[in-house]
């Protein structure tokens, strides 16, 4: 019988051992508990340690609700968050650790995310499994102390919350990530999250693919993917459906960006859907401290407010530069394409241009096809800083209200197709050297001009086509050096005050 026990040892005791000399560390063995109930910080962080200190490896959490405090990552760690498992993020705001952080593009203390890393490389999070942020209880907490920070006169972002606030500082995240190079974040689900959820800060060389973000329409701030001041990232194979925007680039909120002066570049987003959420993919509004070259393809937007959305305002500086999107499809949008560059501001007054000044340029947007939009496109340029080089290219928009761009400058539309139920399908207002290149629209049953120009120069008009039934093709006002060239318009007048 003793012979028989040692031989069970002899074989059992390798096992284990096998695990981690294997670079595999499971959080059951070192105490977690997948009941949903018990707190299993302690026993998950220890596994991240130990995998860090012995070089790298894996940290797998296996099938089981595993509840959860802040984590904090470590350099070398693939995180597996395995199918059948789910990770609860704790919401006991009162004892969640406060970090150094950046919220809303102000370097500032935040409370710790249910996973935090900073200064890291090689961090993988992964699995398919899901990450639940339990958000309810965080966003209760934001509108409490929202509340009370209008009832202290406090309106701007930069001020702390008030004594006796619920939220001692800002919410915290699902996933935030500052300074760290070479993550791949791939084909978890992420739910509930009490802020935006995936927020990597300062890092480089990110892959996060094949994940799924969910959220509450309804739930406060909860963007799916904010890649803030980084390089060279590519989200690839995702699915957001979320209470603000699906994804948005950012880089810096006004004096404090400009002081860090850290640009968001090189980013490359394809075959994504996105649902619901303020905008399927922005930019801005904090963009202090650049944002450029940036291309987005192969992507379904439906159900969001806007489309492709890129807003700024003065106050800002920086730049937004770079930007391609091309073959996407929008139904069931508000706004298609919203350019705004007068985010928090109503002065339309030509104002001097200073370091406060934002820009954008060289934005090109092709192959889209946008149905059951309110809104084709408005563009609002500033007096002192046109948008420059906007290119809108082979697409279709079916809408209740057309295209309206002021204040752009070597701007071009071609081939571009817009039926709109009401107004006028391209009203341009204070454009300088403008392309309008095989313009067309189908429906005008309200006998509005095709193309209506105000306060503009140097405007090109050639190889456009009217139906038989258009009665106005053009009404211009105010416009110098206009060009009609090559252009089949049957009946249709053009009209110049």
């Amino acid at each position: 019988m003793k012979k028989i026990i040692l031989l069970i040892q002899f074989i059992c005791l390798p096992i284990v051992g096998l695990s981690q000399e294997d670079g595999i560390y499971n959080i059951k063995d070192y105490g977690a508990i997948g009941d949903g109930a018990m707190l299993c910080t302690k026993a998950i962080q220890t596994a991240i340690d130990k995998c860090n200190a012995s070089g790298g490896g894996k940290v797998i959490v296996p099938p089981g609700n595993y509840l959860s405090g802040p984590l904090f990552l470590k350099s070398n760690i693939n995180f597996e968050v395995m199918s059948g498992a789910t990770l609860l993020f704790d919401n006991d705001i009162e004892n969640c650790p406060i970090v150094d952080g950046r919220w809303e593009g102000i370097e500032r203390k935040v409370y710790a995310s249910l996973f935090t890393g900073h200064d890291l490389q090689n961090v993988t999070i992964t699995g398919r499994g899901t990450l639940n942020g339990q958000g309810e209880a965080w966003w209760e907490a934001f509108y409490r102390t929202r509340d009370i920070r209008m009832q202290n006169g406090i309106t701007e972002r930069e001020p702390d919350n008030p004594i006796g606030s619920p939220l001692k500082v800002p919410r915290p995240r699902m996933i935030n990530l500052y300074n760290c190079s070479n993550v791949l974040i791939s084909e978890l689900m992420l739910v509930n999250s009490p802020s935006w959820t995936i927020h990597p800060v300062y890092c480089e060389n990110v892959t996060i693919e094949k994940i799924s973000i969910v959220q509450p329409h309804d739930s406060p701030n909860t963007d799916g993917i904010n890649p803030e001041s980084c390089k060279n990232v590519r989200i690839l194979n995702c699915f957001v459906d979320c209470g603000d925007d699906c994804i948005t680039i950012k880089s810096g909120y006004n004096e404090d960006g400009r002081r860090v002066a850290k640009s968001c570049e090189n980013i490359v987003i394809s075959n994504c859907t996105f649902a619901n959420g303020h905008s399927a993919i922005g930019i801005g509004s904090e963009m202090s401290g650049d944002v450029r070259n940036i291309t987005v393809s192969n992507c379904v937007f439906n159900g969001t407010s806007r489309g492709i959305r890129i807003k700024t305002g003065r106050g800002r500086g920086g730049v937004v530069e770079n930007y391609r999107a091309d073959n996407i499809i929008m139904n069931n949008v508000t706004t298609a394409i919203s350019i705004d560059m007068y985010y928090g501001n109503k002065d339309t007054a030509k104002l001097p241009v200073t370091i406060e000044t934002p820009f954008f340029k060289n934005i090109r947007l092709s192959n889209i096809t946008a149905v059951n939009v309110k809104n084709a496109l408005i563009v609002k340029g500033l007096p002192e800083a046109p948008v420059e080089g906007l290119s809108i290219v082979n697409s279709n928009f079916s809408s209740k209200n057309g295209f309206q761009a002021s204040f752009i400058e070597n701007a071009e539309f071609k081939n571009v197709h817009v039926n709109c139920e009401n107004g006028n399908p391209l009203i341009i207002d204070n454009g300088e050297t403008v392309d309008i290149d095989g313009f067309k629209s189908d429906n005008l049953e309200n006998k509005e001009a095709v193309i209506r120009l105000s306060n503009s120069n140097d405007v090109y008009i050639h190889n456009c086509k009217t139906k038989v039934s258009t009665e106005i093709f053009l009404q211009s006002k105010n416009t110098e050096n206009l060009k009609l060239d090559n252009n089949w318009l049957y009946k249709a007048s053009v009209i110049n005050e």
